[in-house]
């Protein structure tokens, strides 16, 4: 039986996959409250605070505010994150085969796949 850990979306549709480790700022929008916590869900679209981390790893990441018009995206939320009390470790996904339908709204804006062109979205299981 699978563990999860704060309700975990399953966004792979396959593996393998290729992740990277980040910083999620504790700071970030689209973070939810769950069992009295602050946590970022699996899913959530990342990028760098003002650079890509692929340039710059000394950044940390946040949910991408405005996704039809970014530059750069970095990636995608491979688990949900605690980030009540400070800034949190979590892997994010850069190269994989992706359920689209648990991506941030369930649907993935079309310049955002362009800047994640190692990535392909299933719809659906």
């Amino acid at each position: 039986m699978p563990k999860t850990f704060f309700g975990n979306a399953e966004i792979l549709h396959n593996t393998p996959y290729e992740a990277i480790s980040v910083l999620v700022d504790k700071t970030t929008t689209g973070t939810v409250i769950e069992n009295g916590r602050t946590i970022l869900k699996a899913g959530a679209i990342l990028s760098g605070d003002g650079a890509s981390i692929f340039a710059d790893r000394t950044k940390k990441v946040k949910v991408e505010t405005n996704p039809s018009e970014a530059t750069y995206v970095d990636g995608i939320l491979l688990y949900d994150v605690d980030v009540t009390e400070k800034d949190a470790v979590a892997s994010l996904v850069y190269r994989g085969t992706l359920r689209e339908d648990k991506i941030g709204s369930g649907t993935v804006d079309a310049n955002v796949k362009s800047k994640l062109s190692h990535i392909q979205f299933v719809k659906g299981a």
